[in-house]
């Protein structure tokens, strides 16, 4: 008895995948990094902003001060100073604000390298000049000019040239680095931000040269046989 051949059933294609749906850690680790650039952009500029007036009032009075007479401080090493003290603080908030827009930007978007570049800057932030800006502002910091310490004197003068809201925005930028740092290091390592983050794979279609199912030949029977019992078909006539 002849049976007839399975039928073939058409293979559906795979739908095509759809977007990601991004988590609430993800997009609360976006924020957190676009606040924190915020920050540091407004904060460098009002050190620039401030970094004449004060460096005017620490040289008058430093260069005023009569416990420093003979102490061969000029007014060009003051104004050194104060260009490290509020430039070059200020620089590198805007150079971290920058970092913290690109990569706000690519974790935005699920990529990788950015999760991890996240982590990295973030350590920086919170190790460097979170905790250790946190330190500095509240011990004492260490003017040394011609290889003499004016701790006293520089500290009361710095302090008392610059401006309250300036002082406030540092420690406001200060407390953003320390808590921020610690917001975008843990909420990244969530397991919905691992999943976000996960590269997609291809979904698993068929093997190659495996025919689609229903279309396998009876069990014993060769591919390209005619069924069990079913006379192969004669040569055409020559």
């Amino acid at each position: 008895m002849a049976y007839p051949p399975a039928p073939q059933y058409p293979q559906q294609p795979l739908p095509p995948s759809g977007p990601k749906t991004r988590p609430g850690s993800v997009t609360a680790v976006v924020w957190t990094q676009f606040l924190t650039a915020a920050l540091l952009v407004i904060t460098g500029i009002g050190m620039f902003m401030v970094q004449s007036a004060v460096g005017d009032a620490v040289r008058d009075e430093l260069l005023n001060d009569p416990s420093l007479e003979g102490s061969g401080i000029t007014a060009d090493q003051v104004d050194s100073l104060m260009t490290i003290v509020f430039a070059a603080t200020a620089g590198v908030y805007l150079l971290f604000a920058v970092f913290y827009v690109v990569l706000g930007i690519l974790n935005n978007k699920g990529n990788r390298p950015g999760r991890v570049l996240s982590w990295v800057l973030s350590g920086i932030a919170l190790a460097c000049c979170g905790l250790g800006g946190l330190i500095g502002q509240v011990g004492s910091t260490t003017y040394t000019m011609n290889d003499t310490e004016y701790n006293d004197q520089m500290t009361q003068a710095v302090e008392d040239a610059t401006p309250a809201w300036v002082n406030a925005l540092d420690w406001i930028t200060l407390i953003m680095f320390i808590a921020g740092s610690l917001v975008i290091i843990i909420l990244l390592a969530v397991p919905a931000s691992n999943e976000f983050f996960r590269k997609e794979e291809l979904a698993a279609g068929p093997y190659q040269g495996q025919p689609p199912y229903g279309g396998q030949p009876p069990y014993g029977q060769q591919p390209g046989q005619p069924p069990y019992g079913q006379q192969p078909p004669p040569p055409p006539a020559q």
